[in-house]
């Protein structure tokens, strides 16, 4: 009855060693000291099996050292548990099979007592497996979610580079179009340059100014004033067209406190004279004017953006009375910019499409579908609203909603 009791007492304190930590070689080692202060085992040895190598390593030992040289490499083990008496050593082995891994103990103690032992570890040896594969899942999802963390790294960051590409194959798409408005921009004043120059030489090449006299040396400097201050009022433009393009590009990430109707009359200053050119009318309506803190510069290249495919497939499809309706509003605690063509609209087939990365209508030569998701980005990504585009009865309209605060 007392060896029963005993038996019972160890059996328990070693069960209640069981899974104390999740940590394999933490919870291993504090079982085989309870175990083999209970059991009297001189020394334990601890091989966890590696399934890559197929081979055995020590996760930990405990006793005296100098039985380690004893211990048999698993690898030599039967398939079960064993109990070996080593004759020269005069002392009991006892092998242990866990799941794939395996517990060696050395004993001073009889056959008998071992066959007891035994029985112990038998008694809740399942527990034990249990325990040594709840921490190896514990470990293997350890891992799996490490590796997940640094896939879904790896994937942000190759995002942000594909979005960094995409930006730069939009800026520039975009310049090639911003030389095209620089050209209408310049055409009048550049023509009236050179109508005023060409004035200039006409009238003293005909000698049409009498310099023997006072009269005609004040009407020549009054005549070359007047054609000078225009020269002048020209080249002004010219230069303030330049700083427009110049400040479009700059890669402003500050944020500023805006109007919308002054981010649309900053666009038309470029887009402008493009859209008068070719016949295309602007209306603007304004319902809202509060300020709102937003990346100025991004918002307007979506602007000009829209106004730009709305110029091309009016052009395309030589709409008659071609206009386009710009409406400013608030809508709850957001403002708005609607810009409405007159050109038919995008097919019902597109149109789910219109903002995909390289998904464009035009032909190859003049589209690379990145404008509209590159719209997209800065809209709802840079400055957290929303882009959407829908038909209505006449065309096509984009709104744009942007946060007041």
């Amino acid at each position: 009855m007392q060896q029963l009791d005993e038996q019972l007492l160890i059996t328990f304190e070693c069960v209640s060693a069981i899974g104390t930590s999740l940590k394999l070689k933490e919870m291993i080692e504090h079982f085989l000291k309870v175990f083999s202060r209970k059991t009297g085992a001189l020394a334990s040895i601890y091989w966890e099996y590696d399934p890559k190598t197929d081979s055995y390593k020590q996760l930990c030992l405990h006793g005296k050292k100098a039985f380690q040289e004893l211990f048999m490499p698993p690898s030599s083990l039967t398939h079960t548990a064993s109990i070996r008496y080593d004759a020269h050593s005069g002392k009991y082995f006892l092998h242990v099979k866990v799941e794939e891994d395996w517990m060696n103990f050395v004993f001073q103690a009889t056959e008998v007592e071992i066959g007891l032992i035994q029985a112990i570890i038998d008694s809740f040896k399942s527990k034990l497996e249990n325990a040594v594969r709840a921490c190896k899942n514990h470990l293997e999802l350890f891992e799996i979610n490490q590796t997940l963390e640094r896939r879904i790294e790896e994937e942000v960051r190759k995002n942000r580079e594909k979005d960094q590409h995409i930006l730069q194959q939009s800026r520039l798409a975009q310049m090639g179009e911003m030389i095209s408005m620089i050209a209408h921009q310049w055409r009048q004043p550049l023509g009236s340059i050179s109508a005023v120059a060409a004035s200039i030489k006409f009238k003293t090449s005909l000698n049409r100014f009498d310099y023997s006299t006072p009269e005609g040396i004040e009407a020549s400097k009054l005549f070359l004033g007047e054609a000078m201050s225009k020269i002048e009022s020209y080249v002004q433009f010219l230069t303030h067209t330049i700083d427009d393009f110049r400040n479009f590009f700059k890669p402003n990430k500050q944020k500023e406190s805006v109007t919308l109707a002054q981010l649309v009359n900053r666009t038309l200053e470029i887009i402008g004279k493009a859209l008068e050119i070719n016949g295309i009318t602007i209306k603007i309506e304004t319902r809202a004017s509060h300020e709102i803190f937003t990346y100025a510069n991004e918002v307007t290249q979506v602007i000009l953006n829209i106004l730009k495919n709305a110029e091309d497939v009016i052009k395309e499809r030589e709409i008659a009375h071609a206009q386009i309706m710009i409406t400013i509003e608030n809508e709850g605690s957001w403002q708005t910019i609607s810009i409405e063509d007159n050109a038919g609209g995008i097919p019902e087939q597109v149109l789910p499409h219109v903002f995909e990365p390289y998904f464009s209508t035009k032909s190859e030569k003049n589209g690379t579908g990145l404008g509209l998701y590159m719209s997209k980005t800065i809209i709802e990504e840079h400055c957290g609203g929303e882009i959407l585009a829908i038909n209505t009865p006449i065309g096509a309209k984009f709104i744009i909603k942007l946060h007041e605060g």
